[in-house]
């Protein structure tokens, strides 16, 4: 370990033409001053991705996988590649302003007690977007399916999920910052272990952020660092499907944890969940 990089970027790749050359760029300019290797997983894209890279970034360590295994297998095979003393695992679709990297490294080396650390999100018009969460649970699912959280997006406990009435401006200790950019430290991921495949696209990085939890760290949501980040680039392609599996994937979450008189509430939440595809379905249809 004490032969590597400060930083191992593991980026996470798919079809990302569209994004991958301003991703690798703003990457490489912003960890120009630390010590750093960035690994690139490529997940079957169709699109010249890999090419791309191969081409332009030699020096990149390049993962060419011959399908789509999934976001979660992916990313354990960059942490399994990763030498660093710090794992940053990004996303395809974001751009990084010159000091990110520094900002969020300097933050988590001076708390040993942290061990993840997210930075606040923008979108590419620079709006601010909501990127701190809790853990979900079935009441979570219940005031989902009675539109509760709408009705009162900034409550504390009807939003409390999404925490709508957080205004993101403020450093915050938390149960999950958002996973499409994550600095952990290489001894974390040795102790809490590879991400779950069984979330091979949505929810893997809501489980880890339980498991490191559960392991006794504490996770940050730190403003003070920006990232800049397209939502839904991958996910955007197949919208149904991408309904149907966040559905699937936030029940198969609490399915993992359910624990013997809480059976009868996971019930419920897989009926709810399962009506709720309906209007979520017919909705996105309408906007078609």
């Amino acid at each position: 370990m004490n032969a590597g990089p400060e930083i191992s970027a593991i980026v996470i790749s798919y079809n990302g033409m569209r994004f991958l050359p301003d991703c690798l760029s703003t990457l490489t300019a912003d960890l120009a001053d630390l010590s750093y290797e960035i690994i690139v997983v490529d997940n079957g894209s169709t699109d010249g991705s890999a090419g791309y890279v191969r081409e332009h970034y030699p020096q990149i360590v390049l993962q060419e996988n011959e399908r789509n295994l999934g976001f979660a297998a992916a990313v354990n095979m960059g942490l399994q590649r990763a030498r660093g003393r710090y794992l940053y695992i990004l996303n395809q679709d974001l751009r990084f302003p010159k000091g990110t990297a520094r900002s969020l490294l300097e933050r988590m080396q001076g708390d040993g007690t942290i061990g993840l650390i997210g930075p606040a999100y923008r979108d590419f018009d620079g709006h601010l977007q909501p990127s701190a969460r809790a853990l979900p649970t079935y009441r979570h699912v219940l005031y989902k399916a009675l539109f509760l959280d709408r009705l009162f997006p900034r409550n504390r406990e009807f939003s409390s999920w999404k925490m709508g009435w957080f205004d993101h401006r403020s450093e915050m200790f938390l149960e999950q910052p958002m996973g499409a950019a994550m600095l952990i430290p290489h001894e974390v991921v040795a102790k809490v272990g590879l991400m779950d495949e069984r979330f091979p696209l949505l929810m893997n990085d809501v489980d880890y952020c339980r498991r490191i939890a559960d392991a006794g760290y504490r996770l940050l949501y730190f403003p003070d660092a920006v990232v800049e980040h397209y939502v839904g680039a991958s996910t955007g392609a197949r919208p149904y499907r991408t309904i149907v599996t966040s559905h699937l994937a936030l029940y198969r979450y609490l399915r993992k944890y359910a624990r013997g008189r809480e059976y009868p509430l996971l019930w419920l939440c897989g009926v709810l969940l399962a009506l709720g595809l309906i209007p979520r379905l017919i909705a996105r249809f309408i906007r078609d």
